[in-house]
């Protein structure tokens, strides 16, 4: 038995000394976690049973605490070697989307090194991504999970510790975990990670000091979207967004691209929230995108577009760099809810076919230039987008041909991880496939 397998069953743990009883009885030496505590200890039944969910197998114990003294670094072990390595060349790419000082990728491994909850973090995210490109073994991943989990866990009732930008930056990387497990379907359920919403809301408001918090922060509120969108819902009541500069004053590349994602998760609010729904809160959404869009840097015009040929589907669009694409993909998903839940639609009467007709060919062009960006770039982040529009509006697609093209784009993100094997099914369902064909 390797030594993996023997931390991996290690959990279970039942702290007897010298051996716990499983590793005695199993012959193993008993391998522990370092015996460090946290600075402030608490009680985690205080905890809200909707926002995390303790693992069953991970029993009572002293917690390590935040932060060490000898950092790991540079580190000994090959397997958690290649994990950070992944972990830099493969997913901080897809958090540093919007950051050109790229804090995933050149700031975080290195707090990591005397930060354990990031550490596992890191690892576990990189662990599930292999276990989904490459075959690794997945109870790698559900490891180093819980492991950072039973870090974290007590820390959601310590008011400085949900101040610390790293174990944000924890929770945003387990979050990422999550993307890569939950299935691309609004009916999938999202698991234990609602955590991250506390540490958000903890430093929304110091967020515009910038560094790694507000990377965190801008990278949370995108997979907040992301599961939004996914699920019909609003995004989280805790996220306040009063300090985003939402202004359409000249900016920068990213704050520009941020500034549509912010309008995106306000659209969510209208479309899917408790406030108002007024057709005037409405045109006000619509008018933003439309000002956005007018006003947008030269940079995110693309240097390339194409239209579609007659055996073509989707429009080749080259965009100037990953921050105007995420900035322009954000645009149309925020189209694509805005057309969708438009109350200029007509509920009875002549015209509401017509109307109805409307709003889907310009939900479903939005999505076949969603799909355009994402296939002409062949940037990751952007076939998540791409999925994301195809699992909302892909059921408005009739043509045979034009949903066998939609399938090769969900193919595209699950060759890159992403868990697209429901949408598949649901959508080959509604668009009245033979059951032969579902598979």
């Amino acid at each position: 038995m390797g030594a993996q397998e023997q931390t991996y069953r290690h959990l279970k743990c039942d702290e007897h000394r010298p051996k716990c009883s499983r590793c005695e009885k199993r012959e193993l030496e008993c391998i522990r976690g370092v015996n460090i505590r946290f600075r402030h200890e608490l009680n985690p039944r205080n905890l809200q049973a909707d926002i995390l969910d303790v693992p069953a197998d991970v029993p009572p114990q002293v917690p390590p605490q935040i932060y060490i003294e000898n950092p790991q670094w540079p580190l000994r072990d090959l397997e958690q070697a290649k994990l950070m390595r992944h972990y830099i060349d493969n997913i901080a790419p897809f958090l540093d989307l919007c950051d050109l000082k790229r804090h995933f990728a050149l700031v975080v491994p290195h707090r990591a090194a005397s930060c354990p909850p990031l550490l596992n973090a890191i690892f576990a995210a990189s662990a599930r991504h292999l276990s989904r490109v490459a075959g690794a073994e997945a109870w790698i991943a559900d490891n180093y999970h819980s492991e950072c989990l039973t870090s974290l866990i007590p820390l959601l009732n310590d008011s400085a510790a949900l101040k610390d930008e790293n174990l944000l930056a924890a929770m945003i990387i387990l979050r990422q975990h999550e993307e890569f497990e939950s299935p691309h379907s609004g009916t999938g359920a999202q698991s234990h990670l609602l955590g991250t919403h506390i540490f958000m809301g903890a430093q929304e408001r110091s967020a515009v000091s910038g560094g790694l918090r507000r990377a965190a922060f801008w990278v949370g509120l995108r997979m907040e979207l992301f599961f939004a969108f996914l699920n019909s819902r609003s995004i989280h009541p805790s996220l306040e967004l009063c300090n985003v500069d939402r202004s359409l004053d000249p900016a920068d590349d990213c704050k520009w691209a941020n500034r549509m994602v912010a309008h995106c998760a306000e659209a969510l609010r209208y479309c899917f929230g408790d406030g108002e729904h007024s057709v005037g809160k409405y045109m006000d959404l619509v008018q933003y995108c439309s000002d956005w869009m007018a006003y947008k840097p030269p940079s995110f015009t693309p240097i390339y577009y194409k239209v579609p040929a007659d055996d073509e589907l989707f429009p080749e669009i080259w965009m100037n760099g990953q921050v105007a694409g995420t900035g322009m993909l954000h645009y149309r998903l925020t189209k694509i809810l805005l057309t969708a839940h438009s109350p200029k639609i007509p509920r009875l009467g002549p015209g509401q076919r017509a109307a109805l007709h409307e709003a889907d060919e310009e939900i479903k062009n939005d999505v076949l230039t969603i799909c355009g960006i994402a296939q002409s770039n062949e940037c990751p982040p952007y076939f998540v987008k791409a999925c994301m529009a195809i699992t909302l509006a892909g059921d408005k697609f009739t043509v045979r041909r034009e949903q066998e093209a939609l399938l090769r784009v969900m193919q595209r993100g699950s060759e890159l991880a992403w868990p697209t094997m429901t949408t598949v099914r649901d959508l080959k369902k509604a668009w009245g496939w033979q059951e032969e064909s579902l598979d």
